[in-house]
């Protein structure tokens, strides 16, 4: 199959679980200026209109544009209201961000009130703030709180690159305060002097990071650009619980080659100090039980599936045994046929 082709197919079954596990309430996210419930505007109303667009799959959508006035402060954007968490958890907070015209003005992705990750607080807390690498381009914007007992410092978060796919930039993560209940997203442009500047915001999110939730190349959607892919998180075709399998295919899959890594291939087999059972044991313990020594139930099979890296070296185990088995009977045929000869040659010389 074309590599492209597998991975549009991989991302495009993606696309149907990338509402699933939004906590944010993006049902009034509609045409119109100002504030809408859920998200407070951040400048003037004149500075904050939602209008049809181009999104960042190529789709029209509703998107938020932001309209600097020329007053250099809030030029755009929004604060998200306080909505539950809990701090043990991590959460994932993501925005789809463009600007147009010039790179004057800051943009920003940030939360609530939270904690670095070696545990200061920070009451104005963002993941990035800056310039996004190019002009009239989507990024997808990825930030990261840790729960409040998680002792990583390291950090997730990265700005990404909406038509190849690759993560750009690294960003900074923060982790929850012990008790805390509630957390917020924010995404704004500030100090733009430029009045023909705008910066558009699409698809703003807040997901705990469960193993269940979207995949950030299903979030992309896109990254067709590049010759090299990357999915950051669990992968499920057909299912939304691909449990602890980073690929999980509820279907059939087609393939013109797989490799499968795995160790202790079975040479050890051809050891002079390898215990080969004996035939008559063989048979009996297949008398017994029903199937080969050191091959799995069909029971088993049914309920768990193979492992293929591992049945292959079973059956391949089982064909060197088998081998030896060869080898062994037909040394012993030709020692028995060797005595009939020596028996015949005896018989011969004494009828004469």
């Amino acid at each position: 199959m074309n590599r492209k082709l597998l991975v549009s197919t991989l991302l495009l079954c993606c696309i149907s679980s990338t509402k699933a596990q939004n906590l944010l309430n993006l049902n009034e996210w509609v045409i119109g200026s100002g504030s809408i419930s859920g998200f407070s505007m951040n400048g003037l109303i004149s500075e904050n209109e939602r209008e049809w667009g181009i999104g960042p799959q190529g789709t029209q959508v509703v998107l938020w544009k932001g309209t600097p006035s020329g007053d250099d402060t809030g030029d755009g954007g929004f604060t998200g209201v306080g909505i539950p968490i809990n701090h043990q958890k991590m959460y994932r907070y993501t925005i789809w961000l463009k600007k147009t015209n010039s790179n004057d003005g800051t943009s920003y992705l940030g939360c609530g009130a939270v904690n670095t990750l070696a545990d200061v607080a920070n009451a104005n807390a963002y993941f990035w703030n800056g310039d996004l690498p190019e002009l009239d381009k989507w990024y997808l914007v990825v930030g990261y709180v840790h729960g409040s007992n998680d002792p990583s410092t390291e950090h997730f978060g990265g700005i990404y690159d909406g038509t190849t796919g690759q993560k750009v930039r690294a960003i900074i993560d923060y982790k929850f305060a012990s008790g805390a209940v509630s957390n917020n997203i924010r995404s704004y442009l500030y100090y733009d002097k430029n009045t023909n500047d705008r910066q558009y915001f699409y698809g703003p999110r807040i997901e705990e990071v469960n193993g269940n939730e979207p995949t950030i190349a299903s979030l992309l959607n896109n990254p067709m650009g590049s010759s090299d892919f990357f999915f950051a998180g669990k992968v499920g075709i057909k299912t939304n619980t691909p449990r602890e399998y980073d690929l999980a295919v509820n279907g059939k899959i087609r393939s013109q080659e797989i490799k499968v890594e795995t160790a202790n291939w079975p040479d050890y087999v051809f050891q002079k100090d390898y215990d080969l059972k004996k035939l008559d044991a063989v048979a009996a313990f297949i008398d017994q039980n029903g199937h080969l020594p050191g091959v799995p139930k069909a029971k088993e099979i049914e309920s768990n599936g193979v492992e293929l890296g591992e049945m292959n070296k079973i059956l391949l185990k089982k064909i060197e045994e088998l081998t030896l088995y060869l080898i062994e009977e037909k040394k012993s045929n030709a020692e028995q046929l060797l005595k009939l000869e020596k028996e015949i040659d005896k018989l011969k010389k004494s009828n004469k």
